[in-house]
């Protein structure tokens, strides 16, 4: 009898203490979670203002450049992330922005425009993103093309058809330009190889890496 409840204290004894380990084996793992997920959001929030900024710049310079605007305030009003077939191979975004005069703060006009983000491979690991204003886009027609596609405009079958047919069509122009990117890029590359010498323009290497960057407004 003695032998017998010893044995039962030793094993539960044991049991306790596996059990003890487990909890603080998954109390390690929660808390390792928490703090990668923690660091992850903070890289992120950190590459989004980087993004923001780097694009603000690339719109005032756009405007300094076709219209002559210099020192102006801009503050983001909208961000979309075009989505599509034909936006399968491009990262494409329409962003509207307010500019306002820097010294009295006064509204000087709102404006959308196309800003596309090319990457580029920097080696085996690395990738550039250099972002670029396309053109100036009409306001209202911006709008209205975020707000159909946000689904807060309703459209009626035949004008989805219409949409669809047209997504469609450039969708098959976007993947040919890919290929026409790609069978340069491979002939860029066996130059390159058959003469190291060769200087080859820094565009004609970029590579066709999809990047999604977070989308704000």
């Amino acid at each position: 009898m003695f032998l017998a409840d010893g044995l039962g204290g030793l094993f539960g004894g044991s049991n306790v203490t596996t059990t003890i380990i487990f909890a603080v084996i998954v109390l390690v793992i929660i808390i390792f979670i928490v703090i990668s997920s923690i660091t992850s959001k903070k890289a992120q929030k950190k590459e989004q203002a980087k993004r923001k900024k780097v694009v603000k710049e690339e719109i005032k310079n756009y405007l300094s450049q076709t219209q002559n605007l210099k020192n102006i305030k801009l503050e983001y009003e909208k961000v979309y992330a075009r989505k599509g077939p034909e936006y399968k191979y491009r990262d494409v975004f329409d962003v509207i922005v307010q500019m306002y005069e820097p010294k009295t703060n006064e509204l000087i006009k709102t404006a959308a425009y196309e800003v596309e983000g090319m990457t580029t491979k920097a080696d085996k690991k690395t990738y550039t993103t250099a972002w670029q204003v396309n053109k100036e886009l009409d306001i209202e027609d911006t709008k209205k093309r975020i707000a159909i596609a946000e689904k807060k405009i309703k459209l009626s079958k035949e004008e989805l058809k219409i949409m669809k047919a047209e997504s469609l069509v450039k969708s098959r122009e976007a993947k040919a330009n890919l290929k026409a990117k790609e069978a340069k890029l491979k002939e860029v590359r066996a130059k390159e190889k058959a003469n190291p010498n060769v200087r080859v323009a820094s565009e004609l290497k970029a590579t066709t890496v999809k990047f999604i960057p977070k989308r704000n407004k």
